[in-house]
């Protein structure tokens, strides 16, 4: 089972590392998102972004913990904590 999940993470990793299409591209900048080369990272993370924007809460919460795990640990063992609060009513 613990082949299984390697291969999966590297498979997924690989895929996820990617550099789209220029027609990709183009769709998200026609949908203004200024992205300099993007991966299918970048769209995975743009339509999370959309989902979480419509009120998913599954999507703000996965948002949250991404950002969570991107900061930096303070010398104080505090966390620094970035909040997005941008939802639309």
């Amino acid at each position: 089972m613990r082949e299984n999940d390697k291969l999966l993470y590297k498979t997924l990793k690989s895929i996820l590392n990617e550099k789209l299409s220029i027609e990709e591209t183009l769709s998200l900048r026609e949908e203004g998102f200024a992205v300099k080369n993007p991966t299918r990272k970048t769209a995975v993370m743009i339509a999370l972004y959309k989902k979480a924007v419509l009120g998913d809460l599954s999507a703000i919460k996965e948002l949250r913990s991404i950002v969570s795990e991107k900061t930096e640990e303070k010398p104080d063992g505090l966390k620094a904590v970035m909040i997005v609060d941008d939802i639309r009513d």
